[in-house]
């Protein structure tokens, strides 16, 4: 008995067989764990570089307005601190320079001060100051324009004044003792003079004609030495030393002859006339035994502004130069510069009197006699005094 199923599927015979496809497994469904990962990924390095970016934004905007943290003393600060501004220096400079010293806490503290005042800060001025520990920089800015923070005692001595004249003036400028300028004028081996004015008693004539501004608290001997240095340093540049021998004098004598001429005219044209007067007396001793300069007697005699007695005319005392012939001992004042040279190169001319009229306001210089008579009987006629 056949099988009923086999006329449908086939015994085999006399057929080809249908090949299987396979079968693919059951598809299921996707999760979509894995996008979310990756969405939630994208998310995170967005964020990340917004925040970032930020973070950037506000350092940079911090810096733009100023907003850093400026570390700063608080206050006026205590003691004294001495400070030295140079010529030219900048800010930046003068900050660093407060900061060693312990003035201020930063150079940004100082810095920031003069930047928020621009006007005064062109107008910083150089020199030395007395400052406080522990300032804070708008302090310390402020006292720069203090007067009373300058640490400079400032005076000026005039061409021709003497020691009587000038100490006094340093004296009330600096508030040292009157008794020790005097004392420290008188040891000339302290001050520095030059080498070949080292037989000179004091100080007369090397204290140099100029503007000095001491710091507080110099003694008087370095008060003193300082304008002898000048002196050395003025001396050295006219060469006083090489010409003086060139004009058959000490230097020394230079000196000396220039204080004379300081006091004698009061024009720097009349100075090489003065000089050349003087020189030519010197040279000419049969009519000229002395030089006859009533300067040098007032010196003596410390005489300076009223008329001389006949007594103090006649007196033999060596600085009288119409009693005494020859060069003086030494200078009766401090020469200048142009005085100091007008000795050193005289002008050329044969004047051997010269006489200051008051009224004409003029020194006439003369090589006569009888002209010289007649310029001061002029002069008593101007004065009242004949």
């Amino acid at each position: 008995m056949s099988d009923p199923l086999s006329g449908l599927l086939g015994s085999g015979e006399g057929q080809r067989a249908v090949p299987r496809r396979p079968v693919p497994p059951p598809r299921h469904p996707r999760s979509g764990g894995s996008g979310l990962a990756r969405l939630l990924l994208a998310i995170v390095i967005i964020s990340a570089v917004v925040a970032g970016v930020i973070f950037g934004a506000k350092a940079i905007i911090s810096n733009l307005t100023h907003t850093t943290t400026v570390s700063d003393y608080v206050g006026q600060g205590t003691g004294q601190v001495d400070v030295t501004i140079r010529s030219g220096q900048s800010v930046t400079s003068i900050a660093t320079s407060l900061k060693v010293k312990g003035v201020v806490k930063s150079v940004l503290a100082f810095t920031t001060a003069a930047k928020d005042d621009p006007a005064r800060t062109s107008k910083i001025q150089p020199g030395d100051y007395l400052l406080r520990s522990h300032m804070s920089g708008k302090a310390a800015f402020a006292l720069l324009f203090d007067p009373k923070a300058r640490n400079a005692q400032p005076y000026t001595i005039a061409e021709g004044l003497n020691l009587d004249q000038s100490l006094p003036v340093i004296s009330r400028a600096t508030g040292l003792k009157l008794a020790d300028l005097e004392s420290a004028a008188r040891t000339p081996q302290l001050l520095g003079l030059p080498t070949w004015a080292s037989g000179v008693a004091n100080a007369e004539g090397f204290l140099y004609p100029a503007t000095y501004a001491p710091k507080r608290g110099t003694s008087a001997v370095d008060v003193l030495r300082a304008m002898v240095a000048r002196f050395n340093t003025e001396a050295t540049t006219l060469g006083i030393a090489t010409k003086a021998q060139a004009l058959g004098i000490t230097p020394l004598q230079v000196v000396t002859l220039a204080s004379i001429v300081e006091k004698e005219v009061n024009t720097s044209a009349d100075l090489g006339k003065a000089a050349a007067v003087l020189f030519n007396r010197l040279h000419d001793t049969s009519n000229f035994p002395t030089l006859g300069m009533d300067s040098t007697t007032r010196f003596a005699v410390k005489n300076f502004t009223g008329p001389l007695t006949q007594s103090e005319l006649a007196s033999t005392n060596p600085y009288n130069t119409r009693a005494v012939p020859g060069i003086p001992p030494g200078p009766i004042g401090a020469p200048g510069e142009a005085t100091l040279q007008a000795v050193l190169a005289p002008t050329v001319g044969n004047w051997t009197y010269f006489v200051y009229l008051p009224k004409e306001k003029q020194t006439v210089f003369t090589a006569s006699s009888s002209e010289f008579n007649s310029l001061e009987a002029q002069l008593a006629r101007e004065t009242g005094g004949g």
